[in-house]
């Protein structure tokens, strides 16, 4: 593992400053960052799953390069981040696809353009603004399968949504949350007319999982209550209910999850960042 951080952090001092080398300039270690997340997870059957995924960002004056190195040595993400007046710019493979994508704010709407790499390229806009407490965002504007989503958040109450139009149909998901007596509650239904695009992101609706398998032309519905450290939720995937359970305690947490029709499984998961 030493020997893997310190290949990514040589290789992205090189990529940064590949001049100030020639020119016998001594980068200044203040300059280079490492952090990354360890998860893994051990189950009743017996079997533990491990991921490992180690973030090593070189900056300078005109720019910075991130390099996402994963368990196995392999590279994953690499881009650099650079400015041009006030455009930001950013060059590389991110999320495992490789293009370039440049932002700008206008009028308080932040509005990017990204141009994927490959022979089917097509440039995708969107843009997002935060209105007091509205946020509205778009992503792929230009594209018939653009995907629009809104949020508000008024008098405690949480409330957010997406919609989506492709050729196979139209995904539109809803969620909710607020806390009611110490208790966070949030709840989300997704109609699904295309599971293969959709996306949960970062929003409540996150808690409906993973909806690819989700038959098109149904609702995938999910609830989620929590006070402290404790969290119950349900999620019906295909009219089929998933019932979990968790305790978070520290970097641990203790799970027990059944599917209707199936035995449950009990896992404990550990999540450390550095």
């Amino acid at each position: 593992m030493n020997t893997l951080l310190r290949t990514a952090i040589v290789g992205a001092a090189l990529l940064v400053s590949p001049f100030a080398l020639a020119d016998e300039a001594v980068t200044e270690a203040s300059n280079v960052s490492v952090s990354g997340t360890y998860e893994g997870t051990a189950t009743d059957s017996g079997t533990y799953t491990q991921e490992l995924e180690v973030v090593v960002g070189m900056a300078t004056d005109v720019g910075s390069v991130t390099a996402k190195v994963d368990e196995t040595g392999t590279v994953g993400d690499l881009y650099l981040d650079t400015t041009i007046s006030i455009v930001d710019l950013r060059l590389g493979k991110v999320d495992g696809e490789m293009g370039m994508k440049a932002s700008t704010e206008i009028s308080g709407i932040t509005v990017s353009a990204y141009q994927p790499s490959g022979t089917d390229q097509s440039v995708q806009i969107g843009a997002s603004t935060d209105l007091g407490p509205f946020s509205v965002a778009g992503e792929d504007l230009t594209d018939s399968a653009r995907l629009l989503s809104a949020g508000v958040n008024v008098a405690g109450v949480d409330v957010g949504g997406s919609y989506q139009k492709t050729t196979t149909g139209t995904n539109t998901i809803m969620d909710a949350g607020l806390e009611v007596a110490g208790f966070q509650v949030d709840v989300a239904n997704a109609s699904i007319g295309d599971a293969s695009v959709t996306k949960t992101g970062d929003s409540k609706h996150s808690l409906l999982g993973v909806m690819t398998t989700a038959t098109n032309g149904t609702d995938v519905r999910g609830a989620k209550v929590a006070l402290g450290d404790l969290s119950a939720k349900v999620v019906e995937l295909n009219s089929t209910n998933t019932y979990t359970l968790a305790l978070n305690r520290g970097i641990m947490t203790y799970s027990y999850a059944k599917t209707a029709g199936s035995d449950g499984t009990a896992s404990v998961g550990v999540k450390f960042t550095f």
